[in-house]
């Protein structure tokens, strides 16, 4: 079990998990890929990485961190 402390620790973890969730959904962060496959995937030079697994990679790093686990 929890004690206060760890239970506040955790919260603010998982408080900021989602802030980022938030932040990789929000209208203004546009996913090149997205675009690139709503167009119909046509011939491009430019660069159509996806960039939402920056943020999922960072909210596993904080979720390592919530169970003590490294990422």
């Amino acid at each position: 079990m929890l004690n206060k402390s760890d239970q506040l620790h955790d919260d603010a973890i998982e408080d900021i998990m989602q802030e980022i969730r938030d932040l990789r959904d929000a209208d203004f962060h546009v996913c090149k890929y997205s675009e690139w496959q709503a167009k119909g995937e046509p011939d491009t030079d430019e660069d159509t990485t996806c960039t939402c697994g920056e943020f999922d990679k960072v909210i596993d790093k904080l979720e390592a961190l919530k169970y003590g686990g490294q990422a």
